[in-house]
């Protein structure tokens, strides 16, 4: 399994399948922890009451008493999954050069990065959701980061006219279509030509055009070429062994999908897949390998109603592909991977059969996933506990409590009523509204029983309790928690499901790099200054950092946090340090990242329009006319370096200002205003925002 050959081991590769997901113990601890997120338990009823039918002797304290949902666990589940996502949309995308020669460059590959983020925003964004619905339940979640290329077929209409007149060597291939017995010779013919067709199209298109002197073709075009996101569940879409610590490091990653025939058939054609392969994966529909019920996948349903669901897979057909990292005949390595169904791994001769078997493909020679660990506990992957396994005690304190406060309820508002008694041997049961026997006296009429005694405030006490640990330990806003503790591991929760993302967004450079042409590029740039338009363009070593403060969905505390910089920060900025275009980008993305996204662009090209700004004025000047200055402008410090430069650069500049006295007026005022500008940055200045009296008044 560990040598790339020219044919794969299937037996073997089934047999590590089976082993991958035959790890019982981390599908035992999903069950449980849909059991609580989702709040199933056996005896239950629609309804939130205990059944007798149901429970038996078990429903205490009556019949019909609460049995109550109490989503704790779905509640944190989420709430993070909300602020997880958000961060996800809205974190500020940076490429990080391995040179700091290439910062200008990485500001380029950030922008092509987000172009398919934004081009792909919905997929993107149910991805992401599930991502973090799967790290936060069963505390384990795996991105797959491919390229799609996606090819929509039309059909035209071609003659043979068409045929003589625009295709080369026309003529011969008319007089091959219109001899019936060079079929097979006319059959190759129209492969060679229209390279698109499979040999089962080419045929037919040479049947009609003999018959009928026209035929439909099938013209593919590709509607979407670019890479794809894809969360996967563990121990459901996504196998591998117990003892993995990190995916790149793996023996061999299984990841099975469900496709119908049309799909399966569709692939045939376009990806290469083998047609013996497809016919015997097809007639094993509805077969799923399972490690609990074979032929079955049980999902939890409702017991009473009979609403179980077995989900059996009837029309589609359980396709796995293993990914191994090998070693080629030169040992360099690299990561194979083997389409299979484990349902057919043979055909009935008994030959071992396989869809399609060879490299990966990917240059980056990693293996196509990326993992995100709610917490790291151990080395293994697999050790990572969700907040069901965590908290799902803490939701069953909440459910006690609820249920006995609208019992009590229950019984205060309709209690048990005592009656004499009309035969011996009555069970004694209470419960709202039933009636008890007891012997009165003569002169007592019919009495009430009286609500239990004691304290129901403990109950509130209690669930008070069991939020507050919850906000604590999670990272949610809660009154009695400080405001720091719960705000660090928020923030702790954010960076951890960010650091995926980044590896998500390195991996699709990558990609990019290896799969778009230069002509895609200069389409996908659309003329914008600077944007990579080659390979060579994009290439050399970038890492990503996504940046998000959890704190900024808060808009008070991000109003506290601008205003602080503004009247704080940059009035004692002395040395000019702060970049006040990072500091507009960041506090813009802290009001609004998607307007941030839209009008912001990147230092360069700022400062091109700045040095284009500047020369406008001098030469605004030069010609006598008084340029507008600026008031408090940020870039007055830029613009002051652009006016040297320029007049430095422009002998005549340099002549005018020696003779033309208006034209040094002029240039002296504008770089006071500049000088001016600088020093009353940030301060609420009244009088003399200029600096200067306008030489004309």
């Amino acid at each position: 399994m560990l040598q790339t050959t020219r044919r794969p081991d299937v037996d073997l590769l089934i047999k590590e399948f089976e082993q991958a997901g035959g790890y019982l113990g981390r599908q035992w601890r999903a069950e449980l922890a849909d059991k609580a997120r989702f709040t199933r338990w056996d005896g239950q009823h629609y309804s939130g009451r205990k059944k007798r039918e149901l429970l038996g002797d078990a429903c205490l304290p009556w019949d019909n008493a609460a049995d109550t949902r109490q989503p704790l666990v779905d509640t944190i589940v989420k709430d993070l999954t909300s602020v997880l996502c958000t961060a996800g949309a809205r974190a500020q995308v940076k490429a990080l050069p391995s040179a700091a020669i290439n910062e200008a460059k990485a500001a380029q590959v950030t922008k092509l990065v987000n172009h398919f983020r934004q081009q792909r925003r919905r997929e993107l964004g149910r991805e992401r959701e599930l991502f973090a619905n799967y790290l936060l339940s069963y505390g384990l979640a795996v991105w797959q980061v491919g390229w799609e290329r996606t090819v929509t077929y039309e059909r035209t209409t071609i003659t043979l006219t068409q045929i003589a007149d625009e295709f080369p060597n026309g003529p011969m291939l008319i007089s091959l279509v219109l001899d019936p017995t060079q079929e097979e010779v006319a059959v190759d013919a129209a492969q060679a030509l229209l390279k698109t067709l499979s040999r089962t199209q080419a045929r037919r298109v040479v049947i009609s055009l003999r018959n009928e002197a026209k035929a439909e073709v099938p013209t593919p075009y590709v509607t979407y070429h670019g890479p794809s996101w894809t969360a996967r569940k563990v121990n459901e879409d996504i196998f591998f062994p117990p003892a993995t610590t990190d995916l790149q490091r793996a023996r061999c990653i299984f990841v099975r999908d469900f496709l119908t025939e049309t799909e399966i058939r569709e692939n045939v054609l376009t990806d290469g897949w083998d047609a013996e392969w497809a016919e015997a994966a097809i007639k094993t529909r509805g077969q799923v390998m399972t490690w609990d019920s074979p032929g079955l996948l049980i999902h939890e349903g409702d017991t009473y109603v009979n609403a179980a669901r077995a989900d059996t897979k009837d029309d589609l057909v359980e396709v796995v592909w293993a990914y191994v990292r090998t070693v080629d005949k030169d040992d360099v390595p690299e990561v194979c991977c083997t389409i299979i169904c484990p349902n057919a791994p043979r055909n009935s001769q008994g030959k071992e059969i396989y869809a399609k078997h060879g490299p990966c493909g990917y240059e980056h020679g990693k293996y196509p996933f990326v993992e995100g660990q709610q917490e790291r506990v151990s080395r293994r992957l697999i050790d990572s506990r969700g907040v069901p396994e965590i908290s799902a005690t803490w939701q069953d304190e909440i459910k006690t409590q609820c249920d006995m406060l609208e019992d009590r309820c229950t019984l205060e508002v309709n209690p048990t009523l005592l009656v004499p008694p009309t035969k011996f041997g009555q069970k004694y049961r209470i419960g709202p509204g039933i009636k008890v026997e007891k012997q009165l006296g003569a002169q007592r009429g019919l009495e009430y029983l009286q609500p239990p005694s004691g304290n129901p405030q403990l109950a509130f006490e209690v669930i008070n309790m069991v939020l507050r640990r919850t906000a604590e330990y999670w990272g949610l806003p809660h009154g009695e928690v400080p405001p720091a503790k719960w705000q660090a591991r928020l923030q702790q929760a954010v960076e951890n499901f960010l650091a995926a993302e980044e590896e998500v967004c390195t991996q699709t450079l990558q990609l990019a790099q290896q799969y778009l042409t230069d002509e895609e590029l200069a389409r996908i740039g659309g003329g914008l200054p600077g944007f990579p338009t080659t390979a060579a363009d994009i290439a050399g070593e970038y890492d990503f950092q996504l940046v998000f403060d959890a704190r900024d969905l808060d808009m008070e505390y991000t109003f506290k946090k601008l205003d602080a910089i503004s009247k704080l920060v940059v009035p004692n900025d002395r040395g000019g340090t702060i970049d006040y275009a990072k500091l507009t980008a960041l506090a813009l993305a802290g009001i609004d990242a998607s307007l941030a996204q839209t009008v912001l662009q990147d230092q360069s090209g700022a400062a091109a329009k700045v040095f284009e700004q500047v020369n406008k004025d001098v030469a605004f000047m030069a010609l006598g006319n008084e340029p507008q200055y600026p008031q408090n402008d940020p870039t007055a410090a830029m613009k002051q370096q652009f006016m040297q430069v320029i007049v430095q650069g422009n002998p005549k500049y340099q002549q005018a200002l020696a003779t033309d006295e208006r034209f040094r007026e002029l240039m002296d005022n504008y770089a006071k205003s500049l000088k001016q500008s600088e020093m009353q940055l940030g301060q609420n200045v009244v009088t003399g925002r200029t600096g200067v009296k306008p030489v004309g008044s």
